[in-house]
């Protein structure tokens, strides 16, 4: 089967966990399992989030990610990093992650038109931004994990901002489609600007509405990482996307690679032979 490719860091890696997060009554995968069950028999969902990586490192590890056409045929291949590029510089703990904003970007355009990827030539690339950061939600999981340590803020709702504009701009650039997955959780928290004034965003300390933060909280168990909410947020936004830019390869319109159990015409054709 034609593979469709997750790549990205631990928010894609956790995409299938089973995992119950604190304070949360049911496992946060959602996004994997139900994109396997929409595909099945049509497409592998294949993942490769690597936790931890920025860009700098999933460009390095590309093309051990990407089969060559020998291998597999890739269908779909998401891009979905920046959370950690956009972690602050010379924070605890080492080593560091951040990769400033112009080189963030030119890392996704050089994953985007690397020759790994442009030899599979129907591949479907889809960019994803990073999502939102809940400031107060990420400290108060420092303090319980390192209840002896001062917490201090790694990832900031303002910047992270301006890496998820850095991917919509790149989408524009290349002509790809782009899930603003930033967009469509701080659309649910009532913020529906994408400036980056700390008073105004959703999930900064410096930010007194509670009400919007609460709905950022319920997507973010430790300030960062997905809960099973986050997740249906991310699937319903791929599935759109598809529908908007190839409805011809969305789950409903792909036939299944092998024939169904009970079709007698295929398995008629198929006596003494290979499917």
């Amino acid at each position: 089967m034609d593979q469709f490719i997750l790549f990205g860091d631990s928010i894609t890696q956790q995409a299938f966990s089973q995992d119950t997060p604190p304070r949360h009554r049911e496992p946060s995968g959602f996004f994997g399992p139900a994109l396997a069950d929409a595909y099945a028999r049509k497409l592998d969902i294949i993942n490769r989030g690597l936790s931890g990586y920025n860009t700098r490192q999933a460009l390095q590890v590309l093309p051990q990610v990407v089969p060559t056409l020998q291998q597999a045929r890739v269908r779909f291949l998401t891009i979905f990093f920046g959370a950690n590029d956009a972690r602050l510089p010379n924070t605890y703990p080492d080593p560091q992650q951040h990769v400033p904003l112009e080189e963030f970007r030119s890392n996704l355009k050089a994953i985007v038109s690397h020759p790994c990827l442009l030899e599979h030539k129907d591949i479907r690339i889809i960019l994803i931004t990073p999502p939102p950061v809940h400031e107060r939600t990420a400290l108060n999981a420092d303090r319980i994990r390192e209840p002896n340590r001062e917490p201090v803020l790694r990832r900031t709702a303002a910047a992270t901002a301006t890496y998820a504009q850095a991917v919509r701009e790149l989408g524009d650039e290349m002509n790809l489609p782009v899930l603003d997955l930033w967009s469509a959780m701080m659309d649910r928290a009532g913020y529906h600007d994408n400036g980056v004034d700390d008073r105004l965003v959703p999930g900064s300390v410096a930010n007194a509405d509670d009400h919007a933060n609460a709905v950022l909280e319920s997507f973010l168990h430790d300030g960062l990482h997905f809960t099973r909410a986050a997740y249906r947020v991310l699937y319903d936004g791929m599935m759109d996307l598809i529908q908007e830019n190839w409805p011809d390869q969305t789950p409903d319109a792909l036939p299944f690679v092998l024939p169904r159990w009970d079709d007698q015409e295929a398995w008629k054709e198929a006596r003494g032979s290979v499917l």
